[in-house]
């Protein structure tokens, strides 16, 4: 196999694994929404699941930050470039800490993730009662 072929699957992988847990995270918020209880005048949840809910949205925010901060960085990039006369077909390199921020929030939304969920599991396997008729 060749080494660019390393990197497609990478992208593709890396790709699947975002869409995934941002799907995770939402489906996670929706199932910790189940467990609430309603007044007049609040909606309670229950103080277990006060961080799992934290994570799911930090997973969240470092999706958005992810994009976000990928964006900033390589539209810089290139418009630093294109104004100093570089044209587009042009061989260029780019420092490699351009990547660390887009990795550090790629790595945190799976990690937070997976924390969410852990918490949720917990969280269910107490409050669920499973009773055999």
């Amino acid at each position: 196999m060749k080494l660019s072929d390393y990197r497609s699957d990478y992208y593709y992988f890396s790709g699947a694994a975002s869409g995934v847990a941002r799907q995770s995270s939402f489906a996670g918020i929706a199932l910790i929404w189940v467990f609430n209880t309603q007044t007049d005048t609040a909606i309670i949840l229950p103080s277990e699941l006060l961080w799992p809910t934290f994570f799911l949205i930090a997973s969240l925010s470092c999706d958005l930050l992810h994009y976000i901060s990928s964006t900033a960085i390589w539209g810089l990039f290139h418009r630093h470039k294109e104004k100093c006369g570089i044209s587009e077909n042009s061989e260029v390199n780019a420092p490699t800490y351009f990547n660390w921020p887009a990795l550090a929030f790629f790595w945190g939304k799976n990690i937070f993730v997976l924390l969410g969920y852990c918490g949720l599991l917990i969280y269910v396997s107490k409050a669920i009662i499973f009773v055999s008729t």
